[in-house]
């Protein structure tokens, strides 16, 4: 799931670079300064009002329904936001960039992978603080829709 996350960000800074070599990149540092994620335990929730926001999630939402909950401070470098898919336990998170769409950064596109209501978890999407990224969420994995 990384990997591919991984592999796109490699190819948008190799187009960056001009297609040269550039050996001191390190993939993760320049990853990690647009977009990086976490999987957490629903349980291991600490904010407050993520808490309250995921608890109402949990009891109105139907199995398979996506909701998300954005902590966008205004003049921040980063955004913050979470994805939960009731009674899924693994996402896919990707970042897609595509250097023909001048208006757009690029594209978060998020699928709950294991459908396993016992466990349930959450993801946590750390990205540039920028409104032109849009969030894809899917029933069909990316690595799905790349065959």
């Amino acid at each position: 799931m990384r990997y591919l996350a991984r592999a796109l960000i490699f190819l948008f800074l190799f187009i960056i670079a001009g297609c040269s070599e550039q050996e001191d990149v390190n993939l993760d540092v320049s990853m990690e300064r647009i977009f990086d994620y976490k999987i957490h335990e629903v349980e291991a929730v600490q904010s407050d009002d993520i808490k309250k926001w995921l608890n109402n999630a949990r009891t109105t939402g139907d199995e398979g329904q996506y909701f998300t909950y954005q902590d966008v401070s205004e003049g921040e470098d980063y955004t913050y936001s979470y994805v939960y898919r009731k009674g899924y336990s693994d996402y896919e998170v990707s970042f897609i960039y595509e250097p023909s769409d001048s208006s757009a950064k690029g594209k978060i596109h998020v699928t709950g992978i294991n459908n396993n209501s016992i466990n349930e978890k959450i993801v946590e999407i750390k990205s540039i603080n920028d409104l032109s990224i849009l969030y894809i969420l899917s029933d069909v994995s990316l690595k799905n829709k790349l065959k």
